[in-house]
């Protein structure tokens, strides 16, 4: 090819770009390195973005795990994630027609909940004490809600859906390891806790219950490859030693829900699930008994309002008594709280609404008394519309003989419901990882029922579910 037809390509303008691109990234790197790396970041997870929108959506399931990692150069990669993910779903959805699943169609009732859900937050603004706080609560909610439609989209078969509960067990492995190797220093607030990646301790053992009942479900599928039920196991392992250090009666109490859960999702293999279940509690038992040092002892067992966290919601309570329906606004619990101090009633905290003003450390109270009833109950019908759809899943997968994602479910059902224990005693309606919850329920009801899965179920049955899903990883969301 002579150099005037390379310059007469329809490839040239890119080739172009690319290489003005690439020179100038260099250039920016021998001035600013930092800033330099974070391009280069970007230019690439771009690329894989709109390469393959799974790509994107398994790197959120990550940077829910990596909270204090995924700031570099005082730019939140989350943030910036998720506004490319966003930009590539339209484009998918767009571009992509009748072959992408689209959620809005699908799961038109969970569809009009969430849109109902940022309306009511959007109008509350209204009413707010503060409207810029507001504002950026709805933009926070949206930008979360987002979340459900783009795995609608992402997650498009069956294999699609082990690699991102693969991912979240990854995550939690990682964030474990941290919490195990990293404790934070003796001078910050949470010394003697460990907080990993996650970056505080209540958090890190919530979203290691999830870890801790996915890991356990690889660990024990055998329609999973032996090298990854070993990884599993030692994840499970390590997840569990992380709650345990950071000592989070939330997240123990999170436990103890999902080992109730699990007894209940545990069908035919209910014996050996109560028996992993008694092995676990048997861990934890011992390691308090015998391993925790005497003040970590006393922090778990002392259940009295030291903390704050009940004179938090003794205020939560009286701003729901104030305003049952509307409440007092998206956003406001830390503004409005100094308001509901004065009442009847003994708070011994009062720096913690005046000096230093924290959320309600009850999602659900703190939906409440931003929003009411009316957010509050559109809330929760959005959380259990998204559980009975994994638990249709369930059904769905055992009755299609597909063992691997039947068990997989079942764990990904025990994880949710004690991490929903867990938001009892934690602000956590921003959290990516909660959104994402929300949304891998209807995704795993809608691959369970696609039709263009029978193929991968045939093979599930004459395998006994055996399926090496990462032997061909170049190939990666590709149906």
């Amino acid at each position: 090819m002579t150099w005037r037809q390379r310059i007469g390509s329809p490839l040239a303008p890119l080739l172009t770009t690319t290489a003005v691109l690439a020179l100038a990234v260099g250039a920016l790197s021998g001035v600013q390195p930092r800033l330099g790396l974070l391009i280069a970041i970007g230019v690439t997870f771009t690329a894989l973005v709109f390469a393959n929108l799974l790509i994107g959506f398994a790197a959120m399931v990550l940077f829910a795990y990596l909270e204090v990692l995924s700031v570099l150069g005082g730019v939140s990669l989350a943030k910036v994630a998720g506004a490319l993910i966003v930009v590539a779903w339209l484009a998918v959805a767009s571009v992509g027609g009748s072959r992408a699943r689209n959620f809005f169609s699908s799961r038109p009732g969970l569809a009009y909940l969430l849109l109902a859900f940022l309306g009511w937050n959007a109008i509350s603004v209204a009413w707010a004490e503060s409207s810029s706080e507001a504002l950026s609560s709805v933009m926070r909610y949206t930008l979360n809600a987002i979340l459900v439609p783009v795995a609608f989209t992402a997650i498009r078969d069956r294999r699609d859906m082990v690699r991102i509960l693969a991912v979240v067990v990854a995550g939690a492995g990682i964030a474990a390891v941290s919490a195990i190797a990293s404790p934070p220093a003796a001078e910050s607030a949470v010394a003697g806790r460990a907080t990993g990646t996650v970056g505080d301790p209540n958090e890190l053992a919530a979203a290691l219950v999830v870890g801790l009942a996915l890991a356990t479900a690889f660990a024990i599928n055998r329609g999973v490859s032996a090298p990854l039920r070993g990884l599993s196991a030692i994840s499970a392992v390590l997840c569990l030693a992380g709650i345990l250090i950071s000592l989070s009666r939330g997240g123990l109490l999170g436990v103890a829900g999902a080992l109730v859960v699990a007894v209940f999702m545990g069908g035919r293999w209910r014996g050996r699930v109560l028996a992993v279940c008694a092995s676990i509690a048997g861990l934890a038992v011992a390691y308090f008994a015998f391993v925790a040092s005497l003040p970590a002892k006393e922090r778990v067992l002392n259940v009295g309002g030291g903390t704050g966290r009940l004179d938090l919601w003794t205020v939560g309570l009286r701003m729901i008594e104030a305003h049952p329906v509307r409440g007092v606004g998206s956003g406001q619990f830390a503004i409005s709280s100094v308001h509901y101090l004065l009442r009847p009633g003994a708070i011994q905290r009062g720096d913690l609404i005046l000096s230093t003003p924290k959320v309600a450390h009850n999602t659900y109270l703190n939906i409440l008394a931003e929003l009411g009833f009316v957010g509050g109950l559109l809330f929760v019908a959005i959380l259990l519309i998204s559980l009975g759809c994994a638990i249709s899943a369930v059904r769905q997968f055992r009755r299609d003989g597909d063992e691997r994602l039947e068990i997989l479910s079942r764990g990904l059902v025990v994880g949710v419901g004690g991490y929903l224990v867990t938001l009892m005693f934690i602000s956590e309606n921003y959290s990516k990882l909660l959104w994402i919850l929300v949304a891998l329920g209807p995704v795993l009801l809608a691959v369970a029922r696609a039709r263009g899965d029978e193929p991968a179920v045939a093979i599930a049955r004459a395998s006994g579910g055996r399926d090496r899903f990462f032997a061909r990883t170049a190939s990666l969301g590709t149906p």
